[in-house]
């Protein structure tokens, strides 16, 4: 038989918390300059047709899955929301990657060339997200627990702002980037 694995509501609010947090910021950094956005879904191959409604489509499900996330009845669903998000951004980043196509992540934000570690840092977010989704025990948090919640994200924030540094720095400033990554 199986068993249905429960979390710590702390661990839950700390996964879902930072993937919220993550899903804003790109949503609004998005839809702060939709013509570079539309440039990014563009050299990723959407269709023509679909740029429009993609450019205005993509971050408000980002937006989306981080309300949800921070939702307690909605968690579930805006986890699952963003899991499949981030799964298809790695999807789509694996397939550019195999066609040996050179591109911006378009994630929002300084330009981040594409890379097997972003598809990485995808597929670990997902299963980030996919926690804030798991049954929660039935612990009540404490005080103590808003507390280290308010210092976990605040580290993921920077701890995941530093591996894109990092990978910025990797891709070398040597290279010539296209004006759509700018």
């Amino acid at each position: 038989m199986w068993s249905v694995a429960v979390i710590d509501p702390l661990l839950a609010s700390i996964a879902a918390v930072a993937v919220a947090v993550l899903f804003a910021h790109a949503a609004v950094v998005k839809l702060g300059d939709p013509a570079l956005f539309e440039q990014h879904l563009a050299a990723y191959g959407v269709p023509h047709g679909l740029l429009a409604v993609a450019t205005r489509a993509v971050p408000a499900l980002e937006a989306l899955a981080a309300m949800l996330l921070l939702t307690p009845p909605l968690r579930t669903p805006g986890a699952l929301l963003a899991a499949a998000l981030l799964v298809a951004y790695a999807a789509a980043m694996a397939t550019n990657l195999w066609r040996g196509h050179a591109l911006d992540c378009g994630c929002g934000g300084p330009a981040l060339p594409v890379s097997w570690a972003l598809v990485a840092r995808n597929a670990a977010l997902a299963g980030l997200a996919l926690a804030a989704a798991a049954p929660l025990s039935a612990r009540m948090m404490g005080h103590a627990d808003f507390a280290v919640l308010a210092a976990a994200v605040a580290l993921a924030s920077l701890l995941y702002a530093a591996f894109n540094q990092v990978l910025r720095h990797r891709s070398g400033p040597s290279e010539e980037r296209s004006s759509w990554m700018h």
